[in-house]
């Protein structure tokens, strides 16, 4: 993990995401939060596909914890 400081934000729940239709482009992604403002975050490409990756992983480790519906 990076020695940078870190920033810890409380999040309710994401409220928009939008996904350029350039490949080269940015993702944005709105995060609500408890406090006063929310949080936009913009990816490059290659950080969402990261991103999504990282998600699938941890679903996949989440879903061998649950029990058989």
């Amino acid at each position: 993990m990076s020695k940078k400081p870190t920033v810890e934000i409380p999040v309710v729940r994401p409220t928009m995401i939008q996904v350029s239709g350039d490949p080269r482009g940015d993702a944005a992604i709105v995060f609500e939060t408890v406090g006063d403002a929310d949080v936009l975050l913009v990816l490059p490409m290659t950080a969402l596909v990261a991103l999504e990756a990282m998600l699938a992983k941890a679903s996949q480790e989440q879903a061998k914890h649950q029990p058989v519906q």
